[in-house]
């Protein structure tokens, strides 16, 4: 709805290269068949949305942090060459939703949030939120009124429902988050994907534009045994296996490479592998336990 709202074809969009795999298709090849083009740009340097640029260039698409790859980017500085460009913003917002970041304040144009995930907080009900500033208003409310894309009365209740509790999971999650963090962080089979290293440019971009971090952090594993990897998340009893986060569960999910997107700029070597962990809402100390039980399967 965002990105039909503001284009027509002919009209090129800027997207993250670390952006969720479902938006990925839908821009790269869905958007394609309506002379829609999709560019990529590299996270991890910014200049590559200004080389992207052109006249026909409608809206720069920001997911932070990444899908999976979990870098954070200078908010400010993307808002900045976009005003300079005069060239219109989304970002997904999901994991951080707007308790700990409020996009529209902040400058940008649109902000969409998965309601599947914290908003609702109990894994029952899908949709989707898309809050957006009043230069945009019309054309988002012109396209919603003719594509009738909306909720039904049920899943709108317990999204409502889930949204009176927010603060106090999101908090809970953070808070146990925080705990695994700390553990995960002194292992080094691992290499934590999260804003918990001080002294690093992660840290900084997080700590620049964030009042908290929610649930969701990723593991690389260096590993030439990918059974073993997958035996290390299969071996997990306090973590479910899923694909969707953002419930009251723990959560764990080994990330086939296809399952990244088939990115251009991902730092992943072959022997290395992705494992995204929610952190629910169940005592820490558990959670702990658990990932240590399951430690001896790593090779």
């Amino acid at each position: 709805l965002a990105i039909f709202s503001i284009t027509r074809p002919g009209d090129e969009i800027i997207l993250t290269d670390s952006v969720y795999s479902p938006t990925r298709i839908l821009t790269q090849d869905f958007l394609k068949e309506f002379n829609i083009k999709a560019v990529f740009y590299d996270p991890h340097d910014l200049k590559t949305i200004e080389k992207n640029i052109s006249k026909k260039t409608k809206l720069i698409f920001v997911e932070n942090p990444g899908s999976n790859s979990f870098e954070f980017q200078d908010l400010g500085k993307i808002i900045s060459i976009a005003k300079k460009n005069k060239i219109l913003t989304a970002i997904d917002n999901t994991w951080a939703t707007p308790y700990y970041f409020k996009p529209i304040k902040f400058g940008f144009d649109m902000s969409i949030v998965s309601a599947t995930k914290y908003y609702s907080g109990h894994s029952d009900v899908m949709g989707g939120s898309l809050a957006v500033n009043k230069k945009v208003f019309n054309k988002v409310k012109t396209a919603e009124r003719n594509t009738g894309l909306r909720l039904g009365p049920d899943d709108a209740y317990l999204i409502t429902r889930g949204l009176r509790t927010l603060d106090v999971r999101l908090d809970r999650h953070s808070e146990n988050a925080k705990k695994v963090a700390e553990f995960l962080s002194k292992n080094k089979k691992f290499k934590l994907l999260y804003p918990y290293k001080k002294d690093s440019y992660n840290f900084r971009m997080w700590k620049k534009y964030y009042s908290g971090a929610s649930g969701l952090m990723g593991l690389k594993i260096k590993s030439k045994n990918t059974n073993s990897v997958k035996k290390f998340v299969n071996s997990l009893k306090l973590f479910g296996y899923g694909y969707s986060w953002g419930g009251f569960e723990s959560l764990a999910l080994h990330q086939e490479y296809r399952e990244t997107g088939n990115r251009k700029y991902l730092n992943l070597a072959k022997d290395e592998h992705l494992v995204r962990l929610h952190i629910g809402l169940e005592d820490p100390s558990d959670l702990i336990a658990d990932i240590k039980q399951a430690l001896k399967h790593l090779k």
